[in-house]
C-alpha cells in the first residue's frame, strides 16, 4: 500500500520481530512490534509454522522500482520465495543505517547510526534474541563493509570475505555443515555498479543477475543440506536507489526510488528422510 506521496506505508522495523516471531524467538526488547501485513502474508500462504532456520540473502540497493523494471531477472528467486511484501525503509536509506534497523528492528534514533558510519550496534539485535534463545546466528559479509562491521561483539560466527562470489562460496559451505539457525549472507555488487554508471547500465543489470544467481545457489544448497528443518528463506535489500542529474547512481534521499523495497519470502517444509 502506498500514500499520497508514493511511499509504502508498512516500516521496514517490523522485519526483525517478525522474523524473531516465526522463529519462535522473543524479539529485541526494542523492536518495533512485527509487520502483521508481512506475517499475515506468509501465514496465509503457508499456513501456521515455525522455522527453526532462517537463511537471509541481503543484496544491496535493489529498490522495488527496480525489481518491478527488471522482474523477469527475479522470476527464479519468486518461485523460492514468492511472498513479496513492500517495505518503506528507514531515513536516510544508506547501506549501515538500513541494516541497523533491519535487524534490530529500531528507528535510526534508537539504534545510533544515523549517518554513513560503522560503529557497532549496541541495542540488542536479532542475533542477540537469538543466542538468548539458545539459538546460532552468523553474518557471511563482503569484507569491512556494513554487515561486517556493525553487529560485531556478539557470541557468535562472522565470516569475512574479498568479494560477493567469495560470500557466496563460503555461505554454501556453512549451510552444507548445517549449523546455523540464522544465517544472513550480503551481497553489493549491484550498488557498487550504480555508483559507478547508473542503475540502468548494462554492468548494473549483469549485476541484478548474479544476485538472482546466487540466491539461487543459496536456496539449492538449502534445500539439498536443511532439508530436516522447516526453513524461512528471504532476499532483503537494505534500500533503493536513483540516478542523480550527473549521471550515476546514488541513494540517501527521502524519495520513493530510494524508499520503497520489496521483500521476498519463502518456506521449505522439513522433508522427510
Amino acid at each position: 500500500m502506498k500514500d499520497e506521496h508514493g511511499f509504502f506505508t508498512d516500516p521496514m522495523t517490523g522485519l526483525c520481530a517478525a522474523l524473531c516471531k516465526a522463529a519462535g524467538v522473543r524479539p529485541p526488547e526494542q523492536a518495533a512490534p512485527a509487520s502483521t501485513e508481512l506475517t499475515d502474508e506468509l501465514f496465509s500462504r503457508y499456513g501456521a509454522f515455525t522455522a527453526d532456520r532462517i537463511m537471509i540473502y541481503n543484496p544491496d540497493a535493489i529498490g522495488d522500482w527496480v525489481m518491478d523494471k527488471y522482474i523477469g531477472k527475479f522470476a527464479r528467486s519468486l518461485e523460492y520465495a514468492p511472498v513479496r511484501h513492500r517495505f518503506i525503509t528507514v531515513f536516510p536509506p544508506k547501506t549501515p543505517v538500513c541494516f541497523a534497523s533491519m535487524y534490530t528492528g529500531a528507528e535510526p534514533e534508537v539504534h545510533g547510526i544515523l549517518k554513513y558510519e560503522k560503529p557497532v550496534v549496541t541495542i540488542d539485535s536479532i542475533f542477540d534474541a537469538f543466542i538468548k534463545a539458545g539459538k546460532k546466528p552468523c553474518i557471511v559479509s563482503v569484507k569491512n563493509q556494513s554487515m561486517d562491521r556493525i553487529f560485531r561483539g556478539r557470541d557468535m560466527d562472522y565470516f569475512s570475505e574479498r568479494y560477493d562470489d567469495e560470500v557466496v562460496e563460503k555461505a554454501l559451505e556453512l549451510i552444507k555443515k548445517d549449523e546455523y539457525d540464522l544465517l544472513c549472507v550480503y551481497n553489493q555488487r549491484y550498488d557498487d555498479a550504480i555508483h559507478f554508471t547508473h542503475p540502468k547500465s548494462r554492468r548494473a543489470r549483469r549485476a541484478l543477475d548474479c544476485y538472482n544467481v546466487n540466491f539461487d545457489k543459496l536456496v539449492a544448497a538449502v534445500k539439498e543440506h536443511w532439508s530436516g528443518h522447516d526453513t524461512l528463506i528471504g532476499m532483503c535489500p537494505d534500500h533503493g536507489v536513483h540516478r542523480m542529474l550527473i549521471g550515476t547512481g546514488n541513494h540517501g534521499k527521502n524519495i520513493p526510488k530510494d524508499m520503497n523495497i520489496s521483500h521476498l519470502f519463502g518456506f521449505l517444509p522439513k522433508q522427510d528422510r
